[in-house]
């Protein structure tokens, strides 16, 4: 018999074993990843689906009020992680999650399922209620590489320019070293003037710190550091979860054409995965648009836009042409007056960045 059930701490090792077993990278569901979510102020519950004892099904849902406390948003990031096509399971899951939302009296539930794109998802998600929202929080699309094989295989299948790049920048003189919490106010103004030239929002480094604090004692995450002649010219954090990875934060100095710390620093946090037994590792986010342009098993297409995530995307597509697409986000609505002031592209687009950013920032203080 199949039943919903809120997990308690002492069944921590049985969720993130069931997050293990999963084909993606599952870090944003796993209970590491909710207790840093805590420290920030949310609100978090951690709710399964049950078939004799055994979790079949599952999403970790994160509660968090808007400044004003006027409106609350619940969200589960890369999830809920469920068989869309089992509708037993997944009403069940999801009633458990509707029950939760609406005594929070949250204007929406946000959702954004691991789900390859495909009209068929699109049915099966659109059949619970939930209307696609094109502006969301985890990229729509990525570049995952395969770290299987042998390191010489995986240089072999990136493109010949990259693994140049790699081996030149050995030969420029870049070191790589791992970082700690004392490298934080280095690698933080790194990440803010980045983000100052690229035009995206950073957090707090009390952020990036207690991120670190809560992840790194689970040897989850690591911090590299690319120098040239002893000047710190490029960071770079890399995540793992089971048998995948992932990077989140990035940020280099504006170096000449001549320097190429981040292609080694990206085949430095593909060794260290690989080490770790990782089998994939995402480079996470390339413009969502390349969902539209891109057919799966064909050449990664060229283009010469630099704005946004584009400049980004000419720099991952080199380590692999596998193009992954997912479905993206999706919005169950409790608050039909109230919503339309949350799914707009201000809002829900940089604006909304920029005020999570922002909450957790004084959450972090």
């Amino acid at each position: 018999m199949l039943k919903a059930v809120h997990i308690s701490d002492d069944r921590r090792e049985e969720w993130d074993s069931f997050l293990v077993e999963q084909p993606y990278f599952a870090l944003l569901q796993s209970w590491e990843w909710g207790e840093l979510k805590k420290r920030l102020g949310s609100i978090v519950y951690r709710i399964a689906v049950e078939q004799e004892d055994q979790i079949v099904a599952c999403a970790q849902l994160l509660i968090k009020q808007l400044p004003g406390r006027l409106i609350s948003l619940a969200y589960v990031p890369r999830g809920p992680l469920c068989d869309w096509s089992d509708t037993e399971t997944t009403s069940i899951l999801l009633n458990a999650l509707h029950t939760v939302a609406k005594s929070h009296k949250v204007t929406c539930l946000a959702i954004e399922p691991p789900l390859l794109a495909g009209q068929d998802v699109d049915q099966q998600i659109r059949q619970y209620g939930f209307r696609p929202n094109r502006f969301a929080n985890q990229p729509r699309a990525t570049i995952i590489v395969d770290i299987a094989p042998s390191e010489d295989d995986i240089l072999m299948h990136m493109r010949k320019k990259t693994r140049q790049y790699i081996h030149s920048a050995v030969r420029e003189g870049i070191i790589v070293r791992y970082g700690n919490e004392e490298d934080f106010p280095a690698f933080y103004e790194l990440i803010r003037l980045t983000g100052q030239r690229e035009h995206f929002p950073i957090r707090s480094l009390e952020y990036y710190k207690r991120e670190w604090e809560v992840l790194s004692k689970e040897g989850v995450i690591i911090l590299l550091m690319a120098f040239y002649r002893e000047q710190l010219v490029a960071v770079r954090t890399a995540y793992r979860f089971g048998a995948h990875a992932a990077e989140f934060y990035a940020g280099s100095l504006n170096l000449s054409t001549n320097l190429h710390p981040n292609y080694l620093l990206v085949w430095e946090a593909i060794q260290w995965a690989k080490s770790k037994g990782c089998r994939t590792y995402d480079l996470w986010g390339i413009p969502g648009e390349i969902s539209d342009l891109y057919s799966p098993g064909n050449e990664p297409p060229v283009f010469e836009r630099s704005d946004g995530l584009w400049g980004v995307y000419r720099f991952k597509c080199g380590f692999s042409k596998n193009i992954v697409s997912y479905i993206g986000a999706y919005d169950y609505v409790y608050q039909p007056v109230v919503y339309p002031l949350i799914a707009n592209r201000f809002v829900r687009g940089e604006a909304l960045d920029r005020i999570t950013a922002w909450m957790d920032s004084i959450s972090s203080k």
